[in-house]
């Protein structure tokens, strides 16, 4: 197995298992860290530009490399464009969370839920490239 499809096996079971713990997080307890993440980001003088640009580029990063894995791992192109689609949802909805945690000092119940399914979506997709991986 060459270096390329191992890394991306471990990033797909990485993505696995953090999108499960997403999964089982309660909405009060993101409510909780909601709370806790906007009182430090304010505690830093972190405005909703500054937070929305981190996340933009952590997610971006993130995203871009989880899609050049599967590439280089020899995936097909359609697999490689379905993940990069994948990626680019998840961008959108964690773009959504942060204008809802700084314009509204929560997360909506709507929005909590269509991230829940973007969890699974998350989990279905790591599981797929991870088993494309070993096969």
């Amino acid at each position: 197995m060459e270096i390329a499809v191992k890394i991306t096996l471990v990033a797909a079971l990485v993505m696995v298992g953090y999108n499960l713990h997403q999964l089982v997080t309660s909405y009060e307890a993101i409510c909780e860290k909601v709370k806790e993440f906007k009182a430090m980001a304010q505690a830093n003088d972190s405005d909703e530009t500054a937070v929305g640009r981190s996340n933009f580029i952590l997610t971006a990063v993130l995203s871009v490399v989880f899609v050049l894995l599967t590439f280089l791992s020899g995936m097909a192109y359609w697999v490689v464009a379905v993940v990069g689609l994948k990626m680019l949802v998840s961008m959108y909805f964690s773009h959504m969370e942060i204008r809802q945690i700084f314009r509204e000092d929560s997360i909506r119940p709507s929005l909590f839920k269509l991230t829940k399914v973007d969890s699974v979506l998350n989990v279905l997709t790591g599981l797929a490239v991870a088993v494309i991986s070993i096969s």
